[in-house]
């Protein structure tokens, strides 16, 4: 997830970019093995940095990384995470949840005005279908590098 921060190329074009997909899908899959409190601040503070590298405020991606997380993490209380279709299920929820947060918060506090479904169908659809193509490959990886028993042995911040 810091890699795709890192090499993000948000300035190229002058346009309005958000989180990479790779990191929301990281996003899903952390939130199926951390418990609430950890990971809300895990996930703040990479959306936080995240935000740090975009025009807009830095807390308002803390804010909507953060509600993507809760609602990743309820689905993964719901229904079990065994196969990949489930997988890809959370990814796609997550990130229309992301999607949706950000228009409503630009649209509303910024006063940058364009009509939803032009941004669904342009931006947020195309983006949340391939968060959802991209999750059952980031999931490999990440089972394949151990940290899902890494995380449930650690819950990486003690506080």
């Amino acid at each position: 997830m810091i890699l795709s921060l890192i090499f993000n190329d948000n300035f190229s074009s002058g346009g309005f970019y958000v989180f990479p997909n790779l990191a929301i899908a990281g996003l899903v899959y952390v939130s199926a093995y951390l418990d609430l409190y950890p990971g809300w601040l895990t996930v703040y503070i990479l959306f936080y940095i995240y935000g740090s590298m975009t025009p807009l405020n830095p807390a308002v991606f803390g804010f909507i990384g953060t509600l993507s997380y809760a609602v990743s993490y309820i689905l993964w209380r719901k229904i079990p995470y065994d196969n990949a279709a489930v997988e890809m299920l959370a990814a796609f929820i997550a990130s229309s949840v992301y999607c949706l947060s950000l228009f409503l918060i630009v649209f509303y506090c910024y006063g940058m005005h364009f009509l939803y479904w032009d941004f669904f169908l342009s931006y947020g659809f195309p983006m949340s279908v391939s968060t959802a193509l991209f999750s059952p490959a980031v999931f490999f990886l990440f089972k394949k590098a151990g940290y899902k028993i890494f995380l449930k042995k650690n819950k990486i911040i003690y506080l």
